[in-house]
């Protein structure tokens, strides 16, 4: 299937792109506290990308007999992924939150970033033990259940949930997804305002501008890649018609998208990556590691 293409074509490399950012943004270039929180950030988002596959498996023609034989006999890995799909789908989402916060607060004049430099660390620890307590919630009350392979028909199919729960999960969701999307969207309409006031469009600098441009488009981008995100899942409860599949192969192409595109924008609006990127693997740089290992 074509879906399976793009998921091995984009997703593969997308992913060892951002593990090798993560290592890459700990030079000395990037000794600001906005590059730890982005690393904190693909950090969360490539074990979410990870934790897909799971899932993924046994959409595949090829390894459904493998995930057949783990289903049989380690079912527990079922459950492992479904936990890990509500953990991570907050994590991201808090995540997205704390880095529009931080640039939020860089767009203050006379911003201490001393305060994110010495505590982006616990921020992240928060992230994660709130994005823990939703998902043990959630696996209490039994809101979302793994899949399984049914013998009989031969595929894998939904556990049965009685109806009550899933109009419980569908409330939890719409309200804990609206909240996410109306806190991201308030955050970076504010940050747009502190930098046109910050740098008004007669700035004495060019480089003002470009670093309110820059900021603007990666928050909006991050918000519109957060919106598609919220879409798909949120389409059967705004009554917008998709079949299951379509359905399932839209929220992994988005979660791709969203986990995996980070390394993208800091190439095409962030001059210390573009900077950093070229005396690594420019054409100068590449001819002068050829002339050394001649000589």
């Amino acid at each position: 299937m074509l879906i399976h293409g793009i998921w091995l074509c984009y997703g593969i490399p997308s992913f060892l792109f951002v593990v090798f950012f993560i290592f890459f943004l700990r030079g000395r270039e990037f000794r600001y506290s906005f590059y730890r929180v982005i690393q904190c950030d693909m950090g969360i988002n490539i074990f979410c990308y990870l934790n897909t596959w799971i899932s993924r498996l046994y959409h595949i023609p090829s390894t459904i007999p493998l995930m057949i034989w783990v289903n049989d006999n380690f079912y527990a890995l079922f459950h492992f992924y479904i936990f890990f799909v509500n953990f991570f789908y907050n994590a991201q989402a808090m995540s997205v939150i704390v880095t529009a916060t931080h640039r939020l607060w860089s767009s203050r004049p006379m911003s201490n970033m001393e305060f994110w430099r010495h505590n982006y660390g616990y921020i992240y620890l928060g992230v994660l033990i709130l994005s823990g307590l939703h998902a043990v919630s959630a696996k209490l009350l039994e809101l979302n259940k793994p899949d399984y392979y049914d013998h009989v028909t031969q595929k894998f199919v939904s556990s049965p949930i009685d109806p009550e729960t899933i109009v419980i999960h569908d409330r939890i969701f719409l309200v804990k997804s609206s909240a996410y999307f109306v806190i991201l969207l308030y955050i970076n309409i504010s940050t747009i305002s502190n930098l046109i006031k910050r740098f008004p469009h007669n700035s004495s600098t060019v480089q003002s501008n470009k670093i309110m441009r820059s900021l603007t488009t990666i928050a909006f981008i991050n918000s519109f890649l957060f919106f598609l995100v919220l879409l798909v899942p949120l389409s059967p409860m705004v009554n917008i018609t998709m079949t299951e599949d379509y359905r399932y192969n839209a929220t992994m192409l988005m979660s791709d998208v969203m986990s995996l595109f980070f390394p993208y924008m800091l190439i095409l609006f962030d001059r210390n990556v573009q900077n950093k990127l070229m005396k690594l693997f420019g054409t100068k740089a590449v001819a002068d590691r050829v002339r050394s290992s001649m000589t």
